[in-house]
């Protein structure tokens, strides 16, 4: 209900007029980075959990096509350079941010960037690809699982009883499994989903991602990658020493793989999961930007660099994606409570 109030006001703010005088006015300061995950159609591949689709690639190549007509892409080296002090951002700056390394990003979303020269960086979770029997992000088996249960209803482990027959109450299951996931320290976390899983049923490996040679091909063609961790687990939920190990292996894989072009001081917090104390180990570690954080645009430079503001997109109709790149509006997308991004899509 939230989401669709915002569309509408998005709407009526494009058929009014405002939106585009404001386009027009807005003096467009600060930078806007743009947060994608998935980029396919619903129905390509039913076993992966639809709520990481960020656009269709339709909508994909519209809101590309906007962002290179009004507004002036710049790359990951671009914006570190600005945070240095060394250059200053055009007016109207986006970064193209993508997490997780999913397929379709080569797919869909890779031909209309390069097509369109607009730059972008992939965050990595370094431990999955070249695992292409592996089981995939956990979101993906649980909502496989789901899905593919013959069982009406089902009992999941402290969850208690859910009734599968209609789509919602799947939608409704999944969403309760996130969340418990989340609030678990990581190893307990996958140690429930596992139990989860046998609630279920069986389902086939779903290692959906890039391989080291898709990733160093894509990065010979202009892609930038970053650190988004090793085992792809919420910094909050580690302890001090899993997180300077998770931390420290993705960045020597990440090095090891695609050598001087990774960006092993980078990170994107996976699934937005950062707190003071995970930003000072990050800061201790040698990082010098973390994106993530509240929903928004950023001037640059930062005060802080490990809170670099994301607008994630989720599926957004033309007028609310235009909206949420003014400044003056961007806080429209706030208000998505009933989805919250971070826990949305993981």
């Amino acid at each position: 209900m939230v989401k669709k109030s915002a569309q509408f006001i998005a709407r009526t703010l494009d058929a009014s007029g405002v939106l585009g005088a404001l386009e027009r006015l807005d003096s467009s300061a600060g930078l806007r980075v743009l947060t994608y995950h998935r980029v396919d159609e619903p129905s390509a591949d039913p076993d992966l959990d639809p709520g990481l689709i960020s656009a269709t690639p339709d909508e994909f190549r519209m809101q590309m096509q906007l962002v290179a007509k009004h507004y002036h892409p710049v790359s990951l080296r671009t914006v570190l350079a600005a945070q240095r002090g060394e250059v200053n951002l055009p007016s109207g700056a986006v970064l193209i941010t993508f997490d997780d390394g999913y397929l379709d990003f080569a797919l869909h979303a890779w031909p209309v960037l390069r097509d369109l020269g607009i730059p972008a960086v992939l965050f990595v979770p370094t431990a999955f690809p070249d695992r292409e029997n592996g089981p995939g992000f956990w979101w993906d088996q649980l909502h496989a699982g789901l899905r593919r249960t013959g069982d009406r209803v089902v009992s999941l482990p402290d969850l208690g009883v859910f009734d599968l027959a209609e789509v919602t109450g799947r939608k409704s299951a999944l969403k309760a499994c996130k969340r418990h996931v989340k609030s678990l320290p990581h190893a307990a976390a996958m140690g429930w989903v596992e139990a989860a899983l046998r609630e279920l049923t069986d389902i086939p490996p779903l290692a959906r991602v890039l391989s080291w040679d898709s990733l160093r091909e894509l990065v010979r063609q202009g892609l930038d990658v970053g650190v988004h961790g090793h085992i792809h687990a919420l910094c909050t939920r580690l302890t001090a020493d899993e997180l300077k190990e998770d931390l420290n292996t993705c960045r020597a894989r990440l090095t090891s793989e695609l050598g001087d072009a990774a960006f092993g001081s980078v990170i994107a917090w996976p699934a937005n999961a950062a707190s003071h104390q995970v930003c000072e180990l990050a800061r201790g570690l040698g990082f010098e930007m973390a994106f993530g954080g509240v929903r928004g645009v950023t001037r640059v430079p930062v005060l802080d660099a490990l809170h670099v503001m994301r607008i994630p997109v989720l599926r957004y109709q033309q007028a609310l994606f235009r909206a949420q790149l003014r400044p003056s509006i961007a806080g429209l997308g706030r208000w998505l409570v009933d989805r919250p991004w971070s826990a949305a899509v993981k």
